[in-house]
C-alpha cells in the first residue's frame, strides 16, 4: 500500500496555549541582531532546521527548545511566555547602575531590561531642583513618586504627585518633573521604550 501524499501543514491551533517557537525564535534573534548561523553555533542546532522551524515547517523537541532558550539567556517557560523572564531572577546591584546627571540636583540611574522590553529609571531630585528641559520619545511612561513630592509637567500642565502617587502617559508629547519643596523627592519610572 503507498503511503498517502503529505497534506500541506495545518495551520497551529491557537488553542495549545502557547506561541509558536519558530516566532518567539524569529523575534529575539532579530532584536538581538543574530543571523541563524550564528544562533546555530551557540546551540548546536543545524541552520536548516532553525529556518524550518521559523517558517512553522517543523515541530521541536522540548530538549533542542531548551538549548535555544539558552541563547537568549531564557529558560523554556520564559521563553515562550510563561513567565516574564527567566527561572533565575535578574540582579541590579546599585554600584553597577548607570548613572545620568540630567540637571543640577537631578541624578537618574538607569535599570535596561532589554529582553522584556522595558527600562526602569529612578529619579532622585534634591530640593529646588528640576530637568531643565522638556523630554519627548516613544513609547508610554509610567510613573510613581517614591518620596517626597513632584511636579509633573505634561503637555503644558501640572500634575502635582505625592509619595505613593502614580501617573501614566504617552512619552511623545513634552514632559518633564521639578522638586519645588524643600524636601529630596524620588521617583521610579518604567519606560517603555529604550531612551537610555
Amino acid at each position: 500500500m503507498a503511503a498517502p501524499d503529505p497534506s500541506p501543514r495545518t495551520p497551529r491551533d491557537p488553542a495549545l496555549g502557547f506561541p509558536p517557537p519558530g516566532e518567539v525564535l524569529h523575534r529575539l534573534r532579530t532584536h538581538k541582531g543574530m543571523s541563524l548561523r550564528q544562533v546555530a553555533a551557540e546551540c548546536g542546532l543545524s541552520v536548516s532546521f532553525l529556518a524550518a522551524l521559523e517558517r512553522g515547517e517543523t515541530d521541536i523537541a522540548l530538549e533542542r527548545l531548551g538549548r535555544i532558550a539558552k541563547v537568549f539567556d531564557h529558560d523554556v517557560g520564559s521563553f515562550l511566555g510563561f513567565s516574564r523572564g527567566p527561572a533565575t531572577p535578574s540582579l541590579f546591584p546599585r554600584a553597577k547602575q548607570e548613572i545620568l546627571n540630567r540637571a543640577p540636583g537631578v541624578v537618574y540611574r538607569v535599570l535596561r531590561a532589554p529582553e522584556l522590553g522595558y527600562q526602569v529609571v529612578t529619579g532622585d531630585f534634591a530640593p529646588h531642583s528640576g530637568l531643565t528641559e522638556d523630554l519627548q520619545h516613544e513609547g508610554s511612561d509610567f510613573i510613581t513618586v517614591t518620596r517626597g513630592t513632584l511636579v509633573a509637567r505634561y503637555n503644558g500642565v501640572d500634575h502635582e504627585l505625592h509619595a505613593g502617587d502614580c501617573i501614566q502617559w504617552s512619552a511623545g508629547h513634552p514632559h518633564g518633573f521639578r522638586n519645588e519643596t524643600d524636601a529630596p523627592a524620588q521617583m521610579v519610572v518604567v519606560l517603555f521604550s529604550s531612551l537610555y
